[in-house]
């Protein structure tokens, strides 16, 4: 996956950064928490997405991370909560930056 330079990032600390979704505006629809890497041969993208926030019909802002995945949940996420307003998504999201799961957390725990 490569940085999308027309969306708009909103925190970024040099290796995680959150980016919105530029197909919606910012009072709706949903945002990723990317975290840069290197590029190399069996990992060629620039970025990975290791968790995110969305608006869901309950009305709550759902944010969540990566996680190995989990055979007895059937998931590869933990949810950080549901909060009333965007940027307190963001806030949870971001302050669990470095618990989320990447491409090479998620491939040690596959052996």
């Amino acid at each position: 996956m490569s940085i999308d330079t027309n969306a708009q990032v909103l925190l970024d600390d040099g290796e995680f950064f959150v980016q919105h979704n530029i197909n919606y505006p910012a009072t709706a629809g949903n945002g990723f928490l990317m975290r840069r890497r290197h590029a190399s041969r069996l990992t060629p993208e620039t970025v990975e997405c290791v968790g995110g926030y969305d608006l869901r019909f309950d009305g709550k802002w759902h944010a969540s991370i990566s996680t190995p995945y989990d055979e007895q949940t059937d998931s590869d996420c933990r949810q950080l909560g549901g909060f009333d307003d965007r940027l307190a998504a963001m806030r949870a999201l971001w302050a669990h930056r470095h618990e989320a799961a990447t491409h090479t957390t998620r491939a040690n725990a596959n052996d």
